[in-house]
């Protein structure tokens, strides 16, 4: 499968590179990043393996993670798209982007196209987007991305929000990858 590149407003959504993995590793070292997520650390070894990982998770189910860039000058400032739970049955949209691009509209940009791109051309019928109930931040992306608040759930041993949005909700889009 070739996978496909978005551009946005300030971002570019790329596929992986073998080579970006000391870069999202700079990223993933960044102090309190990874407040939200489970525990874990990250080895260049390990981020090496993520990206492995996607590249063979869009061969599989026909989405994935991308690279996200600067539009402006192509620094890799972090990661967005979709994920297959099977778990639980669910397509989940995530993303994680640098502390020095936050505040700029960043990942509401990347997870609207994400959640497009699942919606409308990988033929997804619902996304759902789970977020740390301190997590204002992320909670108000998945809002402005469409997703509505569904229920708290726990996913890896913490208790989730969890927001959906189905493809049957795509005439009330709130616009492309602005």
């Amino acid at each position: 499968m070739i996978i496909p590149t978005f551009e946005t407003p300030g971002l570019i959504l790329r596929p992986w590179k073998l080579d970006d993995a000391q870069g999202l590793f700079r990223i993933l070292q960044e102090p309190d990043i990874l407040k939200y997520f489970p525990p874990t650390s990250f080895t260049l070894e390990t981020t090496q393996r993520y990206i492995n990982h996607q590249l063979n998770h869009w061969q599989e189910y026909g989405y994935g993670h991308w690279a996200v860039t600067l539009k402006d000058d192509g620094h890799l400032v972090g990661w967005n798209g979709l994920e297959y739970l099977p778990e639980t049955n669910e397509t989940e949209v995530a993303y994680l982007l640098s502390h020095q691009v936050w505040g700029h509209g960043y990942a509401t940009q990347a997870a609207r196209t994400a959640v497009r791109f699942g919606l409308q051309t990988a033929g997804l019928h619902a996304i759902i987007g789970l977020v740390h109930p301190e997590n204002a931040g992320s909670i108000h992306v998945l809002e402005k991305c469409g997703l509505t608040f569904l229920d708290r759930k726990v996913y890896w041993g913490l208790e989730m929000f969890r927001f959906i949005r189905l493809a049957s909700t795509l005439p009330n889009d709130p616009g492309g990858a602005s």
